[in-house]
C-alpha cells in the first residue's frame, strides 16, 4: 500500500512537472503581444510582453505595487526582464523600478541623462551600478527590437539635455511608439505641450491607435494639435483615485471627448489590457 502511494505521488509529481515545462516551452514561443498599463496609483508603469520578451516604461511610486502587478502577468518561472525604461527621474516614474531591478534580472536600461536630487532616483543610479546593468542613453532615432514582428521607436528627447539638474524634468521625457503590423502605441511619459508642438513642427510620426495620455492628464499635455497628430482611436490615462493634482485635469477630458476618443482611466478600470494576436489584426482590450 504504501509502495502505491510513493508510485501515485511520483507521477502526480513527473505531470506536474510537464505542466509546467509544457507552459514554459508554450509561452516561450508564443507570438501574441501584450500591452498593459498597470494600475499603480498615482503614477505610469507600462508592461509589453511578447513570450519571454518584456519591456517595462517606467515603476510607479510604489516598489510594493509595481511588484504584485509583475508577478501577475510575468510567469514565476520568468524572473528576468529584457528592458526597462525610465522615462524621467520623477519618483511616481521609477520609485518602483528599484524593486523591479533588485528582484529580476535587468538586462538593459534605457534613460536619458536627465538627473534629480531625489533620494528615489540617487536609490535607481546606485542598483543600476551595483547590478551593473547596461545602460542606453534614451534618444530620438534608438530603435529598440522587442522579436521580427515587434519594435519600438525612441521619438524624444532629442539629445539637447542640459548637464545640471533641471528644474523641470517632464519636457525630457523619453517618447515612444511601440508597432506591431497595422498596431501602434504611443507611450509620452509627462511630455508638455511646448514639446508636443515641437515634435510636430519636426514632421515626427506620431500617429498610433492608442495613445498614453501625457502626464497623467495633465492640462499641460495631450494639446489640440498633438491629438490631431497622433489621431488615436483609444486614450489612456494613468492615474491615481482622487490624487491631489487633480488629475485629469477638465480641459484635457474635454479635448479628449472633443476629439471622440474612447477613454480609458487605470483609477477607474484597474489595469488595462490590450491582446495583439496577429500584427494584421487589431488588438483587442481584454478584461483583467
Amino acid at each position: 500500500m504504501r509502495h502505491r502511494k510513493s508510485i501515485y505521488i511520483a507521477i502526480v509529481a513527473l505531470l506536474a512537472v510537464s505542466l509546467i515545462l509544457a507552459a514554459i516551452i508554450w509561452h516561450a514561443k508564443s507570438r501574441e503581444l501584450k500591452v498593459v498599463f498597470l494600475d499603480v496609483g498615482q503614477g505610469d508603469a507600462i508592461l509589453i510582453e511578447q513570450g519571454s520578451n518584456q519591456i517595462l516604461i517606467d515603476g510607479g511610486p510604489s516598489g510594493q505595487a509595481l511588484m504584485e502587478k509583475l508577478g501577475k502577468y510575468i510567469p514565476f518561472w520568468d524572473r528576468e526582464i529584457e528592458m526597462v525604461i525610465a522615462t524621467h527621474p520623477d519618483q511616481d516614474h521609477i520609485e518602483g523600478l528599484v524593486s523591479a531591478l533588485q528582484n529580476y534580472k535587468v538586462d538593459t536600461l534605457m534613460e536619458t541623462s536627465t538627473q534629480s536630487d531625489s533620494q528615489v532616483y540617487k536609490k535607481l543610479e546606485e542598483t543600476i551600478a551595483e547590478k551593473n546593468i547596461q545602460r542606453i542613453d534614451g534618444r530620438a532615432g534608438v530603435k529598440i527590437k522587442l522579436t521580427n514582428s515587434a519594435e519600438m521607436d525612441t521619438l524624444s528627447p532629442d539629445g539637447k539635455i542640459p548637464q545640471s539638474v533641471p528644474k523641470e524634468t517632464n519636457p525630457y521625457s523619453i517618447v515612444t511608439k511601440l508597432s506591431y503590423g497595422k498596431n501602434s502605441f504611443l507611450f509620452t511619459g509627462d511630455l508638455p505641450s511646448d514639446v508636443e508642438a515641437q515634435l510636430i513642427q519636426d514632421k515626427v510620426d506620431l500617429s498610433a491607435r492608442v495613445l498614453k495620455v501625457g502626464h497623467h492628464g495633465s492640462k499641460y499635455s495631450s494639446s489640440d494639435r498633438f491629438l490631431e497628430a497622433v489621431k488615436p482611436q483609444d486614450a489612456i490615462i494613468s492615474v491615481g483615485a482622487n490624487n491631489r493634482f487633480g488629475h485629469p485635469a477638465p480641459e484635457t477630458m474635454t479635448r479628449l471627448q472633443n476629439h471622440k476618443l474612447n477613454i480609458f482611466r487605470t483609477d477607474e478600470m484597474g489595469d488595462i489590457a490590450y491582446e495583439c494576436q496577429n500584427p494584421n489584426i487589431q488588438c483587442q482590450m481584454v478584461a483583467n
